[in-house]
């Protein structure tokens, strides 16, 4: 199975290249960046809580947004009529920034590196430690660091996350819709974000490497008073 993934990661690797170059060098400027408008793609957290405190003043719970309001022919950009998964198309004429959108996964029709990274990476590493598990030594060192570096990964994809929405805001013109406090960019998600696990499950690994490591320093102990 992990060399299956290992195997998926390479072709859409080169299928990323290819449409980076694509995206280089083609005449299509559209780009389509998938929103969600029901909070902002940073401080997330921040935003829930204040509408939690917001609606317990009211005393009754915020209702769910609905369609986003229509909007001008002439703003230079269109929302798709769905409102359960509104995509937010527009021109964007600098071959850069539509190749730099790609690359973060920001792009409704592609796979950012990142996700590459997180599928290579641990893919790799679980391939290692299901290799390196057998009935005489269920214990390795090898297995309790391949665990750590699994839980640094997720650690420091969800940092990248940040940064990547960072940019995002940065490259994406500054759009605004009627009934949204800030621009179009601040609601755009990254293709990641379901794929990538969060922050809990990195602290998770944390713990089951700590025991892991505590389990090979037992098998050690007890090869020596044998």
């Amino acid at each position: 199975m992990m060399w299956l993934i290992q195997l998926m990661t390479g072709v859409m690797t080169l299928a990323l290249a290819a449409k980076t170059y694509d995206l280089a060098t083609t005449q299509q400027t559209e780009v389509r960046l998938r929103l969600d408008t029901f909070r902002p793609n940073l401080f997330g957290f921040w935003h829930d809580t204040q509408a939690g405190f917001e609606d317990g003043q009211r005393s009754k719970s915020r209702e769910q947004r609905g369609p986003l309001a229509a909007l001008p022919p002439t703003a230079g950009f269109e929302l798709a009529a769905d409102p359960h998964a509104p995509l937010l198309r527009y021109r964007e004429p600098s071959a850069g920034k539509r190749a730099a959108l790609l690359a973060l996964g920001a792009l409704d029709d592609g796979l950012s590196i990142a996700g590459l990274v997180f599928l290579g990476g641990s893919s790799w590493l679980l391939l290692g430690l299901l290799r390196d598990v057998t009935s005489d030594t269920p214990f390795t060192a090898a297995n309790g660091r391949r665990l750590l570096w699994l839980a640094l990964l997720l650690f420091g994809l969800n940092l990248w996350r940040y940064v990547a929405y960072a940019l995002v805001w940065a490259v994406v013109p500054a759009y605004r819709a009627a009934g949204l406090a800030g621009p179009l960019s601040h609601y755009v998600r990254l293709n990641t974000d379901e794929l990538v696990p969060g922050f809990e499950v990195g602290f998770i690994l944390l713990i089951i490497a700590a025991v892991y490591q505590r389990g090979v320093a037992l098998s050690r102990e007890a090869e020596l008073v044998i």
